[in-house]
């Protein structure tokens, strides 16, 4: 043999020596120590019950099986931890001299129970067998030294014991990892990374602590989670602690609906609710969560603001100011279960007596102020408003003020209450310069007035389709339009043709085509029952002619019914005589009335101009019988 081949197997036997010496160390020597160790160190009676082995994988070390770690005095679990098996690392030298030095744990398939007392412990704070850490007896944790923790195949679960909320995760497989430093010490930075499942939803999380020792403490330490899913992604950069979390959040969820599921808070089945980005500054203290400078996009909207949940109530209570760009709720009232809230809207508006749907009204609570660039209501569009919300037990209260609207300002109400198996409503509204076209075309697709005023409503109603609202209106209100036009008949031609003496022209060339009735003035109070408006007070004021008027307005059915008494402020070409003022009625759908003399008013009329001192039928008109034969209609096809 070569001096060569000598040399090299003498070191080969000499680190076969060295690698066999640890196999010919009683092992369980280390079971004792190990256990008093571990236990003075976390405050709680540590176990070995299962076997120990020395391991050459992943580095030299010992193996011990059935490792577990007791809870709290008075916990839920009587176990904080069960390991099937641990791996504990060491360094080499130090076991060959029979000292321990820990290096890495691998905790395979570990059962931790997470628990925060009645009293406010938490279980994962060391120190002291009550939970109340003491920096001093702390430090004996320090002692392990390990830099690298790997749990593989383990399960997580949390409960909080004054709230009785539960939650879990499962095959939790993470890598722990500090820097390996000669001072042995776990007030280190701690980086982790790995895979979870929660509620059945896989995740992939990393992240780091800026000093594990301190949050083993009770303490706050910076720190840097990411979690990537299929259902959401997440940032946080901020501070973490026992007792609350603080910091900048960023947030991404394919759906409001689906995250909320995933939760364990599922929202009632409606439309909306889709894809959101968030971004904001987030803590979590004692069960609230609280966003703040806040940006969220979602549903085609943008939000910004500050906005609080607070899941310690028996029902989720929102509270915050908030401003919205746009908000069209015609979507979420619709029935169905479509995210995308415009094809809802396409589906709400081919079926615009579907039931509405307001069962998510009574899914939370809450207390918001929405400053609305703009807000889409049935019925009602709003250009601006300040709402200030109150959601409580299914019932709607909002208050809407420096609202703008069809070029007018005001304030109004809103009330929906959703307690029962038909909903009511209650709504007011206070309106000045309002143009009247658009207002009435959204309230009533009525198009035929121009002009502008104002508005006052006070109007109530029950039901869960619009039809059935319309048809169950009730309340009061008051209309007044200045300087517009009537499109579709010239009122002043119809009260000119019905009572003048010289013409017996048809009554169609003042209706239809492109007549209209210029006005100075327009409108009155009415009141709504059932879905019919009366009034009793109209009044519409024409250079030419003065109105007064009464009558009906059937919002369901779209017709009307009014009877008008005209009086000439000019007087009528061709009479020499003083005008009578025939009356005359305009019944019929409000897209096509009809219109003629109103008999029993007329004769009413006659009868007070005989009682004014009229003596033969000269006083009243110069040609009565063209003037009898206009008034009765037999003239005219149109005047029925």
């Amino acid at each position: 043999m070569s001096r060569s081949a000598k040399i090299q197997l003498i070191v080969f036997t000499a680190i076969l020596a060295v690698l066999a010496t640890p196999f010919l160390i009683p092992l369980n020597m280390y079971r004792g120590p190990l256990e008093r160790a571990a236990s003075a160190a976390l405050s709680r009676e540590v176990k070995i019950n299962g076997s120990l082995h020395l391991t050459v994988y992943p580095e030299i070390g010992l193996s011990l099986s059935n490792v577990t770690i007791a809870n709290l005095p008075g916990a839920r679990d009587a176990e904080m931890m069960a390991v099937d098996n641990l791996v504990v690392g060491a360094r080499l030298m130090p076991l060959i001299s029979g000292r321990l030095e820990v290096t890495e744990l691998v905790l395979q398939k570990p059962v931790i129970h997470l628990e925060v007392t009645k009293s406010g412990n938490a279980n994962w704070t060391f120190g002291t067998a009550s939970g109340a850490p003491k920096p001093a007896d702390a430090a004996a944790l320090n002692r392990i030294g390990f830099s690298h923790l790997n749990l593989k195949d383990g399960t997580v679960s949390y409960y909080d014991a004054d709230s009785g909320k539960s939650a879990a995760v499962t095959d939790v497989s993470l890598s722990l990892d500090m820097p390996d430093i000669a001072r042995q010490t776990l007030a280190r930075p701690l980086t982790l990374g790995g895979m979870l499942t929660y509620n059945g939803e896989k995740l992939k999380v990393d992240g780091r602590l800026d000093n594990f020792g301190q949050l083993l403490s009770a303490k706050t330490t910076g720190a840097r989670i990411s979690i990537q899913s299929n259902v959401i992604n997440a940032e946080f950069t901020g501070q973490l602690g026992a007792e609350n979390i603080s910091g900048a959040l960023k947030l991404g969820a394919h759906s409001v609906r689906s995250f909320a599921a995933w939760l364990g808070s599922p929202m009632p089945p409606g439309n909306g609710f889709g894809l959101l980005a968030l971004e904001g500054t987030f803590t979590a203290r004692e069960g609230v969560y609280s966003l703040s400078h806040t940006h969220l996009g979602f549903d085609s909207m943008n939000v910004n603001g500050d906005i609080s949940l607070d899941t310690n109530p028996k029902v989720l209570t929102a509270r915050g100011h908030l401003s919205i760009d746009r908000l069209d709720l015609n979507p979420y009232l619709a029935p169905g279960t479509e995210t995308d809230t415009v094809k809802a809207a396409k589906a709400k508006a081919a079926n615009p007596d579907a039931p509405f749907a307001l069962s998510g009204l009574k899914a939370v609570d809450a207390d918001l102020t929405l400053a609305v660039g703009g807000m889409i209501l049935p019925h009602l569009k709003l250009e601006q408003a300040v709402v200030k919300a109150k959601l409580e037990d299914g019932v709607l209260k909002a208050d809407l003020s420096s609202l703008t609207a069809y070029g007018g300002k005001g304030k109004g109400t809103l009330t929906v209450d959703a307690r029962g198996s038909v909903p009511s409503f209650h709504q007011t509204l206070e309106m000045e310069g309002i143009n009247a076209q658009p207002f009435l075309v959204a309230l009533m697709d009525f198009n035929r007035i121009t002009g502008k005023g104002a508005v006052s409503l006070d109007l109530s109603s029950k039901g869960d389709t619009s039809k059935a609202i319309v048809g169950n209106l009730n309340g009061k209100g008051d209309v007044r339009f200045n300087n517009g036009e009537l499109a579709g008949a010239d009122l002043v031609a119809v009260a000119r043709l019905v009572q003048s003496v010289l013409t017996g022209e048809a009554l169609g060339a003042a209706v239809g085509g492109g007549t209209k009735t210029e006005f100075v003035k327009m409108g009155g109070s009415f009141t709504v029952d059932h879905g019919v408006m009366q009034t009793k007070d109209f009044q519409m004021v024409n250079p030419a002619v003065e109105m007064t008027g009464q009558g009906d307005v059937d919002f369901a059915a779209q017709t009307l019914e009014f009877h008008f008494e005209p009086k000439a402020t000019k007087g009528i070409p061709g009479l020499k005589v003083v005008d009578i003022g025939v009356p005359f009625f305009v019944k019929g759908p409000w897209a096509k009335p009809s219109y003629g003399p109103d008999v029993r008013n007329l004769a009413k009329g006659i009868v007070r101009k005989i009682e004014n001192g009229a003596v033969s039928p000269l006083d009243l008109l110069t040609q009565p019988g063209v003037s009898l034969k206009s008034i009765l209609g037999t003239g005219s096809k149109s005047a029925k």
